[in-house]
């Protein structure tokens, strides 16, 4: 056993923290490359370490040219108190030696602003699996835009009325080189449309999905796994599902596209379906959010978000609610876990609530779960990260231990479950002041990249940012 600071032994740890001047007992240990790994010791630090002198102190242990900021995971839960604290909460000697994991923490992140549009940025979406290049961005002056990087790729006329939602798919079969579209907008019509991906970006014709009983603004669109199904819902509180296949999602003709020029683009109107496939009731207010289940761990399920505060699973086979979950406030968006069976959910109030899914094994598909009335959400964690309307949380598809969330105070939040009272990172975007700029919409484009949109009528990408030495990490 060493100690971090000059002089001081092994015989100088206290058997309890009784004052912040006390000591504790610490060991390092990290899955980090290396060039980044301390000696395998206990060391005495004084107990008013946190985050921050731990780093100075992994720092100092490695003697890095240039000094890299880490963070601690103790248990399993970021630290995010000093060690004084942590050791008094749970009432534990300062004799007992704290496993500290070191990893790199997160810094500054880079901005890039995309476009700017005349009106609110109503939702965005990456075009394929991520890493994906190309997204979509929806907007209330009635315009869809495609972006590739940091480049319009396209910009589309879908509709006179506001856009609210858009969906995006990657096409089947098209290896990446095009992607299905569904919006849904005010009119409480959906518009589906499939992109060609290619140094010109072709269009098909835009099919039309409306009920003639569900007139009010649709909030929320989503598209299953093989494009066959379209669902949407909105202030008519109702889940309405649509057939979708190749009629709705044409290919488009390759004379016309190569014709056609230029980024700015009409839309060709194609079929016009007046008629869902069905219509799921349940829900007393509005359909905020829709996600039809992976097939691979959720099949045959379409779920569905109101701010009537429940989250209800549809089976799409037999067209009716086999799981409704109350959870305690109006929610304003979910995301599913791409790691375990987890669920995030936005609110009103700002908060961002972590859920896990209880549910038995499916009978014939190995390691998916059935969703039934037997199936529980019982909550893991809940923290405000927004002063405001929580707008949207993103579960970064690649990574289970990352989440975004963005809101009306007009941050940007990256969110861990290893981190379930604040934040790692909050990022103001917008105009700052009493009337922020309010952020409405977040995708993930990468592990270490989002594109965000929000009332400034502003689409901008952000570049998360280990600190030095991620790259080999």
């Amino acid at each position: 056993m060493a100690s971090a600071e000059e002089g001081a032994g092994s015989s100088s740890a206290s058997k309890a923290p009784s004052a912040r001047g006390g000591e504790a007992l610490v060991l390092f240990t990290t899955k980090l490359p290396d060039r980044f790994q301390v000696q395998d010791d206990s060391l005495v630090v004084p107990a008013s370490l946190a985050r921050y002198g731990l780093s100075e102190v992994v720092n100092r242990l490695l003697g890095l040219e240039k000094p890299a900021p880490f963070d601690f995971l103790i248990d399993g839960e970021f630290l995010r108190t000093d060690l004084f604290e942590y050791l008094d909460a749970r009432k534990l000697s300062s004799e007992k030696v704290l496993k500290l994991e070191y990893v790199l923490a997160l810094s500054e992140p880079e901005e890039e602003q995309v476009d700017e549009v005349p009106d609110w940025i109503s939702s965005v979406a990456a075009l394929g699996p991520v890493p994906c290049p190309w997204f979509v961005a929806s907007s209330y002056d009635g315009g869809l835009r495609l972006y590739e990087a940091g480049a319009t790729r396209l910009t589309m006329k879908l509709a006179d009325v506001s856009l609210t939602a858009v969906a995006a798919r990657a096409a089947p079969g098209a290896a990446g080189k095009a992607s299905l579209l569904a919006a849904a907008g005010k009119d409480g019509i959906v518009r589906c449309f499939r992109a060609e991906l290619d140094a010109r970006v072709a269009t098909g014709p835009v099919a039309t999905l409306r009920s003639k009983e569900h007139r009010q603004a649709l909030e929320a669109v989503a598209i299953n796994e093989d494009a066959s199904l379209v669902a949407g819902g909105g202030w008519d509180n109702d889940v309405l599902v649509w057939n979708g296949g190749p009629t709705v999602f044409e290919e488009a003709e390759q004379e016309k596209a190569a014709s056609s020029g230029g980024v700015k683009r009409k839309a060709v109107m194609g079929a016009e379906v007046e008629a869902p496939k069905f219509a799921l009731q349940g829900h007393s207010q509005v359909v905020s959010s829709l996600h039809f289940g992976d097939k691979a761990r959720y099949p045959f399920t379409l779920l569905s978000a109101s701010w009537d505060c429940s989250v209800r699973v549809w089976d799409v086979a037999a067209a009716s609610c086999v799981c409704n979950w109350t959870v305690a406030r109006a929610v304003s968006s979910f995301s599913m876990s791409p790691g375990g069976p987890q669920m995030a959910t936005s609110h009103e109030d700002g908060h961002v609530s972590l859920w896990d899914i209880r549910a038995p094994p499916h009978p014939t598909m190995q390691g998916a779960v059935t969703l039934d009335s037997s199936a529980g959400l019982p909550l893991t964690s809940a923290q405000s990260p927004h002063r405001r309307l929580a707008s949207e949380v993103a579960w970064c598809p690649v990574d289970e231990q990352r989440l975004a969330s963005v809101g009306h105070d007009g941050s940007l939040c990256i969110l861990d479950p290893r981190s379930p009272k604040m934040p790692l990172q909050r990022v103001r975007l917008g105009k700052p002041g009493p009337v922020p700029t309010k952020l409405l919409c977040v995708t993930w484009l990468g592990r270490e990249e989002l594109a965000v949109g929000g009332s400034d009528g502003k689409v901008v990408r952000i570049m998360l940012n280990r600190s030095k030495g991620a790259d080999d990490a």
